[in-house]
């Protein structure tokens, strides 16, 4: 019995001898690793690598941050990556299209504008040329107009687009618009040159939203009112009588013609045109009762009035997508005057297409 027991005493010490010898194997001291500037992380588990970065407080956009893509300091400063873009409505498009609305604006007491208060010189159909037209920044051929548009309108008219587009782009255009407005500068009557007041981005911001809400809400009254769109195709039918009224009139000279029938001709074409200013009278007041556009001209109510109506001739279920379109726009124009009323933010320099692909 003396025996086992001196036996079991031998390996008893044996076994706490390598016990302790091993004993971090089983009992790991902790270890504090830095995860981020100013935070640790304490664990007992074997660390190779530890990646984690602490999103920014200031950050006004939320993405994962990697070591190709971030920089920070302790005071929670950050270069975030480029947002989500679309493949046919790119960044440079709300890039360009920031740029083209700050030029648009003239401030008062300025060469171009003398006056004590800061207008708009812009117009719907400018805007529609440039990027129907143009295509500034949409990927699409340009070579081919009308098979550019058809490809721009059957992607971007389609719901889950648009909530992505109103979603990740009104930041980037926010933040485009003040880039902008930071960035140019107007020639006073002295001739000297002198950078945007707060006073001023503050009016253009104001500006800028009045506009793009009337805009939107003219759209979407237009695109959901049966009534205004069957004057729409009223008025473009006079029209064309209009302009066949004229040719037939033109087709007479060099001929020989009665006096009667000339005049008659003649009579036709004043005829054709009172009919037609009839129609535009009905056609504008329908949608000066339907949606109450301000600081709208004719010009721009009947132009507007069309666009949506070849939308619908396009396909006739767009409609519904288009007065989104609208109602979006205004959400957007709500999200611009939000801004003006808030104090001028600290931008960072936009990211070119090489920047993002290299991200």
């Amino acid at each position: 019995m003396k025996r086992i027991l001196a036996i079991v005493f031998i390996l008893a010490l044996a076994g706490g001898y390598w016990f302790m010898q091993n004993r971090d194997r089983f009992f790991p001291k902790p270890v504090a690793t830095e995860v981020a500037p100013q935070r640790w992380q304490v664990s007992t588990t074997r660390q190779e690598q530890v990646v984690a970065v602490q999103i920014p407080v200031n950050a006004t956009r939320v993405a994962p941050l990697t070591d190709g893509n971030a920089t920070g300091n302790a005071t929670g400063n950050a270069t975030l990556p480029r947002p989500p873009a679309d493949d046919v409505v790119r960044h440079d498009f709300v890039e360009d299209l920031s740029a083209y609305l700050v030029a648009r604006y003239l401030p008062g007491g300025t060469k171009k504008n003398p006056g004590g208060q800061g207008r708009f010189d812009l117009n719907v159909k400018s805007v529609n040329i440039r990027y129907g037209v143009d295509f500034n920044g949409l990927g699409v051929d340009p070579a081919d107009t009308l098979g550019a548009r058809k490809t721009i309108f059957d992607h971007v008219l389609r719901e889950p687009v648009l909530d992505f587009l109103h979603a990740a782009y009104t930041p980037l255009f926010l933040d485009n618009l003040e880039r902008a407005l930071q960035s140019t500068t107007h020639t006073l009557p002295s001739g000297q040159m002198a950078a945007i007041s707060e006073a001023q981005r503050k009016e253009m911001l104001t500006l800028l939203g009045a506009r793009l809400k009337t805009v939107g809400k003219t759209v979407a009254s237009i695109a959901r009112t049966d009534s205004i769109r069957l004057l729409v195709k009223k008025y473009l039918d006079d029209v064309e009588s209009v302009s066949q009224a004229h040719l037939a009139f033109w087709n007479m000279q060099g001929e020989e013609v009665s006096v009667s029938a000339r005049n008659e001709a003649s009579a036709r074409i004043k005829t054709t045109i009172q009919t037609r200013e009839i129609s535009r009278q009905r056609l504008l007041q329908a949608i000066v009762s339907a949606s109450n556009p301000q600081g709208m001209d004719a010009s721009e109510l009947i132009y507007l009035a069309q666009w949506v109506n070849r939308r619908g001739l396009e396909d006739p279920g767009k409609l519904i997508v288009v007065a989104k379109a609208g109602d979006l726009l205004v959400r957007t124009a709500e999200a611009v005057q939000e801004r003006a009323l808030e104090p001028q933010p600290e931008v960072e320099p936009a990211l070119t297409d090489n920047d993002a692909q290299g991200q």
